[in-house]
């Protein structure tokens, strides 16, 4: 068989694999709701190995070499001697061979071991139920230990958070990702219990350190909202505004951070800073403001909620940067801008018209017959953006269930099982996220439909090739 067939069967073989091992992580249950400032990216070990039938801690031992005239892509796969059964023992039974699809690198040598993930699935005759195993994981003695020291722990909570702590500077980057993502997955009102466990000058000098990445930058600068000192609060000052001129990717983190240690008095600092001027960098820097405050608002418990609404309040003198916090005030229940809010609807135009449709979902989501009144007249001006707006709306509450009026004033009954949902606006592609979603489930899939879409160019380049022969 030539290699071109070779590497084709062995690529084939591979594309059912690969969709198989994605089924779990599809229908698995959503992931506990993470800190919105480091969220994970990736599912953690732990959560690959529960998404999975089996699980197993096998070792290489070999690879076939296949001659000339053999058309079956199992012939190609590798051998493996299963040490230990981490999950699906029973189904596993008296098994300690895998026959594996497997391409081993330069480096790969017999006693190697791997983590390797398997589901059962109907063989081609649909007479039985056989192990389909997915790609071989190459694990270290460290990564072993790590592994089992997690597995062995509560699957949320405190202890996850103190273990994976120690992993977040581990030399092996694997390690160094996982423990990142447990640290994202969890929420800030966990990660609050990590106080005693942590040291405000170790966490800065990470944060200082040039070969901190990004992400990891990040959650350190979530730790140090933590355990930061009064004293720290110039450095993060300083941190900002270095951040304005050229922002990256931990900006969020770094506002949140000076807001944990200044409290209240700092709004202003952030407000002045961030949310009152339109430049060349304005999508970034909003976002990542809002980020923040929205992160004070909902998770982290230094300042109250109030004070956040009227900053967001503020915003609604740039109508680009009020839109993005429609949402957010809608979810909070102030509803003391109706009427300005309206006039965003009105006076959008050109570029800004997507302004439009987050404000139909702000008076949707709003119980006050005023509301009622404006949709009305936007209606009038505009079908199409409401309708719009509709489309994407979350259920809005009834109004003669949860408001009571006294006087000119309008109150909110407790029900505390209903909670708005958090709808996100992206001014360029104008959708809606709810959340609750799974991030790191488009991290996995996006590639996973690169790669059979890379597969299929092969098929077609190799029939062409064929053709002209």
């Amino acid at each position: 068989m030539r290699p071109q067939e070779i590497q084709m069967r062995c690529i084939v073989g591979v594309v059912p694999l690969t969709l198989l091992a994605m089924v779990p992580l599809i229908f698995s249950p959503a992931p506990a709701e993470g800190c919105s400032i480091c969220s994970s990216i990736s599912p953690t070990l732990c959560d690959e190995i529960a998404a999975a039938q089996l699980a197993v801690l096998a070792r290489y031992e070999s690879t076939p070499e296949v001659g000339e005239g053999v058309t079956s892509p199992d012939a190609y796969k590798s051998e493996f001697q299963i040490e230990n059964a981490i999950r699906g023992a029973e189904i596993l039974g008296t098994t300690r061979s895998a026959r594996v699809l497997f391409f081993p690198g330069e480096n790969a040598q017999k006693g190697d071991r791997y983590l390797v993930h398997g589901n059962l699935v109907e063989n081609d005759a649909g007479t039985q139920r056989v192990i389909q195993w997915t790609t071989p994981i190459a694990i270290s003695p460290a990564a072993i230990e790590y592994t089992n020291k997690m597995l062995a722990l509560p699957p949320t909570g405190l202890e996850r958070l103190v273990c994976a702590k120690d992993y977040l500077t581990s030399p092996e980057k694997m390690l160094r990702r996982d423990a990142f993502d447990e640290f994202g997955k969890a929420p800030f009102e966990t990660l609050l219990k990590l106080k005693p466990y942590l040291d405000a000058d170790l966490v800065l000098d990470r944060i200082e350190d040039p070969n901190t990445s990004e992400n990891m930058r990040k959650l350190y600068y979530t730790l140090l909202c933590i355990c930061g000192r009064p004293d720290d609060l110039p450095t993060m000052k300083t941190k900002m505004q270095e951040e304005k001129l050229q922002p990256t990717g931990a900006l969020s983190a770094i506002i949140a951070c000076y807001l944990s240690l200044a409290g209240a008095e700092g709004l202003p600092v952030v407000e002045e800073m961030f949310l009152r001027h339109e430049d060349t960098n304005a999508d970034r820097i909003w976002g990542a403001a809002i980020t923040a405050l929205r992160f004070h608002g909902q998770e982290a418990p230094v300042i109250d909620r109030d004070p956040i609404r009227a900053v967001f309040r503020n915003t609604l003198q740039l109508p680009q940067l009020g839109a993005r916090v429609l949402s957010d005030l809608a979810r909070w229940e102030d509803w003391s801008v109706v009427g300005q809010v309206s006039e965003l609807f009105v006076d959008a135009e050109g570029d800004t018209l997507w302004i439009r449709e987050p404000v139909v979902r702000y008076l949707l989501a709003c119980p006050l017959p005023e509301a009622k009144k404006q949709l009305s007249r936007l209606q009038r001006l505009d079908p199409a953006a409401v309708e719009n707006g509709r489309r994407f709306a979350p259920v809005s509450r009834a109004v003669d269930q949860n408001v009571e009026t006294t006087g000119d004033r309008v109150e909110f009954k407790e029900t505390p099982h209903e909670k708005t949902a958090a709808v996100a606006i992206s001014p360029d592609q104008k959708q809606v996220s709810e959340t609750g979603s799974r991030p790191w489930l488009w991290i996995v899939a996006v590639p996973v439909a690169a790669g059979l879409f890379f597969v299929v160019l092969l098929l077609c380049g190799s029939g062409n090739r064929e053709t002209k022969k």
